[in-house]
């Protein structure tokens, strides 16, 4: 999941036509789309929901699993085996992807004085011209804030999830 909301012409695209059923036609990049934790979120519950019906029970907080099954992983794969780089070459056995390149950003703007509305500086805001900087440890060239890094980072967590595995191998799934 990602909480892109169009940046970069990243987001979900969904399709909302009753009367025909079907999504438009044409190129992708005009296609209805839209991101964010309002999309995220809930994919992740119904991915919780295949868990607590393949468990046969609600699950409670599934934190500590997730992060159990992470260590397990880390315990039997070499880490480069679950390396999301990898494409279709990564082991089946993996229950996350390791995303290892990228980074997270967002857009800033300066720091403004209330008052007036003029800008006062810059917070971990690269701003090289005009009104949009981009998150940075330093404000005066770009350094970004959250690399991907091979294992858990702030910019993409335990990787993305292989839903079938991570099902699979819940305690007490019926797919053990």
């Amino acid at each position: 999941m990602f909480a892109s909301n169009g940046f970069y012409g990243h987001y979900y695209v969904f399709c909302v036509d009753v009367s025909e059923g079907v999504c438009p036609d044409g190129q992708p990049q005009n296609w209805p789309g839209a991101g964010g934790t309002s999309f995220g979120s809930p994919i992740m519950a119904g991915i919780q929901a295949l868990v607590n019906e393949s468990a046969g029970r609600y699950q409670g907080n599934p934190n500590y699993v997730y992060y159990t099954l992470n260590a397990i992983q880390n315990a039997f794969l070499p880490q480069s085996a679950c390396n999301a780089s990898l494409g279709n070459k990564i082991s089946p056995l993996c229950v996350y992807h390791d995303v290892t390149v990228g980074e997270t950003d967002v857009n800033c703007l300066p720091l403004t004085d209330p008052n007036t509305g003029a800008p006062i500086g810059t917070f971990n805001c690269y701003l090289p011209s005009g009104t949009n900087g981009v998150l940075s440890v330093s404000n005066n060239k770009y350094e970004p804030a959250y690399l991907a890094r091979p294992g858990y980072d702030l910019a993409s967590g335990l990787g993305s999830v292989n839903v079938f595995n991570l099902v699979a191998n819940w305690p007490g799934s019926k797919l053990h």
